[in-house]
């Protein structure tokens, strides 16, 4: 009996402090482990004149993906009277091993801050989504990203962004930001986030970019299975650096800098984009609609002896999808993706060589031309083994029109016009 009452208090001086240390500090430990295998085709080779390698299809090709895995640590303390101070530090978590690559950043390089909150609100600093994507993502229903995502059609694409780094994407992580979400009143709640151009930007020279500024707001409503949200987003001289370093290849300018590249001469104007968005759920069929709407006003100096690039152009998407939960762990989730034809004088004809086009990221911009859009379409089976893990199965197909290049997550841009498909299955937890 001795020897058992011994063990239960060298067991609690242990156990004890632990338990009082954890419940003091409220530092937990979080995450998403996400991971995507598909088997996709990937459609016709860009022509060599084009900047890719004539004739013949692409490869079929196995893809591994693990978009949005990540895991942190946050922790928050009570400063008395309704107040405290909150920290996060998220990191991406790429399970497949390889430590680097696209979408690989460092230590809280995803949602990580700093900050204060009570019953006035929350205000915090840091690297955080912008208030447009952290809303809109709730009425997307499928995936913004990975072989599934609709985020190359609706806003361009998908990141962590430093400054005006990638000014043409509009679903954006932005790098020293600060931001204030509103108490929640009557179902209404309001979001707002300005960016603090970094140290490296220390005046309004050509060299180092002008003074960047981005400005993203957003209203959220929800009243039972009603969730309503709009968002707007100003990006101040955002000169977009894909466009000013294009390199001149043949028929096509592309991404990318080296000899012949547009000279970086103009940090001028303000893009803009606004975005509506909705979701309703009637008994077990939650149903979701989303509308993005992007203006690029910014002039870009052309190749000696060409004329400017052009100050205008536009693009707009929605996105139509659902989730039928069947019964039990059944579900069925679909979504029908439509990205509008560019418009605008954006790579007009004459600002190029005859047949020329400008190409950022997937998108083609041809001065208003047409044959620029696509659709997206997904369907997956999704099996929800717990509350937190969930195993989908399903097809996705990608459809260009005749001058767009659009690829799915993961795949090459294909030549003008091509199509895409793949099968796909996916597992993913959280904890």
């Amino acid at each position: 009996m001795n020897k058992k009452v011994m063990a239960l208090a060298v067991a609690g001086a242990f156990v004890m402090p632990a338990a009082a240390f954890a419940q003091a500090s409220n530092v937990q430990i979080f995450g998403t482990m996400y991971m995507e295998y598909s088997y996709g085709h990937q459609g016709t080779k860009v022509p060599a004149a084009v900047g890719g390698i004539a004739g013949g299809d692409l490869v079929n090709i196995d893809v591994l993906q693990a978009p949005g895995s990540e895991i942190g640590v946050k922790g928050e303390e009570a400063l008395g009277g309704g107040n405290s101070v909150w920290f996060q530090c998220a990191t991406t978590a790429d399970i497949r091993g390889s430590g680097t690559g696209s979408g690989i950043q460092g230590l809280c390089g995803r949602n990580s801050a700093i900050g204060v909150k009570g019953s006035w609100g929350d205000a915090f600093v840091g690297n955080w989504d912008s208030p447009m994507k952290a809303d809109i993502g709730a009425a997307r229903i499928v995936s913004d990203t990975g072989i599934w995502g609709a985020g190359v059609m609706l806003f361009g694409n998908s990141s962590s962004f430093n400054d005006n780094g990638s000014a043409f994407a509009w679903s954006r992580r932005q790098n020293n930001s600060l931001s204030y979400t509103s108490p929640v009143f009557s179902g209404f709640q309001v979001k707002g986030m300005v960016s603090a151009p970094s140290t490296a930007i220390g005046n309004t020279t050509l060299v180092s970019g002008g003074k960047p500024r981005l400005i993203s707001m957003s209203a959220k409503y929800t009243n039972g299975p009603l969730m309503l949200t709009a968002g707007y987003e100003q990006h101040t001289n955002f000169s977009p650096t894909a466009v000013a370093s294009l390199a001149q290849t043949g028929g096509a300018l592309t991404g990318g800098s080296g000899a012949g590249g547009i000279a970086n001469t103009s940090f001028t104007g303000t893009d803009s984009a606004f975005q509506v968005g909705g979701t309703y759920q009637l008994g077990p069929v939650k149903a979701g609609l989303v509308y993005t709407n992007q203006t690029y006003d910014t002039g870009v100096q052309g190749p000696a002896g060409v004329a400017s690039v052009g100050t205008d152009a536009k693009v707009s998407a929605f996105n139509l999808a659902g989730e039928w939960a069947i019964v039990g762990p059944h579900a069925l989730r679909g979504g029908y993706t439509k990205a509008n034809s560019t418009r605008g004088n954006f790579g007009q004809a004459g600002q190029f060589t005859a047949g020329q086009q400008v190409i950022i990221g997937n998108r083609v911009y041809n001065g208003g031309g047409g044959g620029t859009g696509g659709t997206i379409m997904q369907f997956q089976y999704v099996y929800n083994a717990s509350k937190r893990t969930e195993f989908t199965a399903g097809y996705v197909r990608l459809q260009n029109d005749s001058n767009a290049r659009y690829s799915l997550g993961g795949l090459t841009a294909p030549q003008a016009g091509a199509n895409q498909d793949a099968v796909a299955m996916s597992i993913k937890t959280t904890f």
